[in-house]
This record gives structure tokens, sequence and C-alpha cells, in this order.
């Protein structure tokens, strides 16, 4: 009994270091676009060759939070999803929004298939993974997606 507590404690103690080492990591990348994002407030993409940049990097941030997400432990998962929704929340406020067609076919106006992959609980064609959420400005498409959509047949 004493044995499997103490692993119990060693574990636990791994996973607070991961989860501290996890959020030294969001705090010093959300302290990086807090300052690239101050000098993009007013610029919207297509004015400004470097602000239309930076909005590239928060958009493939996001696109790699979104995948984090899907991969992360059941207690790392839902502050991970946190901190994504509260950056939809800011893309939203600047009249940017991401489309992540999850179970849907894709837009082949705003989205290009990139790959194919089998999952029996969905049907062919439909989108198991973004690799590149797509976003529109209103109706302009910002920047196209990229998406692995369903193949289950040979």
């Amino acid at each position: 009994m004493l044995d499997a507590t103490q692993k119990s404690a060693r574990v636990l103690a791994r996973l607070s270091l991961q989860a501290e080492d996890l959020d030294r990591k969001l705090e010093g990348g959300l302290a990086e676009l807090r300052g690239s994002l101050s000098s993009l407030e007013s610029a919207r993409p297509g004015q400004d060759s470097k602000a239309e940049a930076g909005w590239d990097e928060l958009l493939d941030a996001m696109d790699l939070l979104d995948e984090a997400v899907r991969v992360a432990d059941s207690a790392l998962a839902p502050g991970l999803a946190g901190v994504a929704s509260r950056l939809e929340r800011f893309l939203a406020l600047r009249g940017l929004t991401r489309l992540v067609p999850l179970g849907h076919p894709p837009d082949g106006r705003v989205f290009r298939v990139v790959g194919t992959q089998p999952h029996s609980d969905l049907a062919d064609g439909a989108v198991v993974r973004v690799v590149r959420a797509a976003v529109l400005r209103g109706e302009h498409l910002v920047r196209e997606g990229e998406a692995i959509t369903v193949r289950n047949h040979a």
C-alpha cells in the first residue's frame, strides 16, 4: 500500500511539473503574441505584408493548439481548449472567423484536401482533421484551409 502511494505521489509530481512547464511555455508564447499583436491592432490582412505575416503566425499557432488539444490527455485538454477559445474570441472581435468543419464535407471554395485516411465513424469525404484552418473576414477569404478527409474504401 505504501509503495503504491509513493508511486502515485511521484506520478502526480511529474504531471504537476509537466503542467507547470506547459503553463510557462504558454505564458511566454502569449506574451510574445501580445507584443506582436499590439502592432497588428490597427492593421488589416492585405494592407501590410508585415502585419499579414503576423496574422499568419497567430493563425498557425492556433492550428498547432488545435492539434495539441486533440492529442492531449484528459488533464491538459480542458486548459488548452480554454486558451483556444479565448484566442477565437480575440479573432472574432477583429472580424476574423476560423473554419474547422470536422465531420462535414469541406467547402472547396475555402479548403484544399491534402490527404485522406480511414475513419469508420465518419462518411467518405467528411473532414477528419484540419491541418490548417480556413479564415474569413466577413465573406472574404483571408487564408485557404487544408484538410484531411475520410476515405474508407480502397
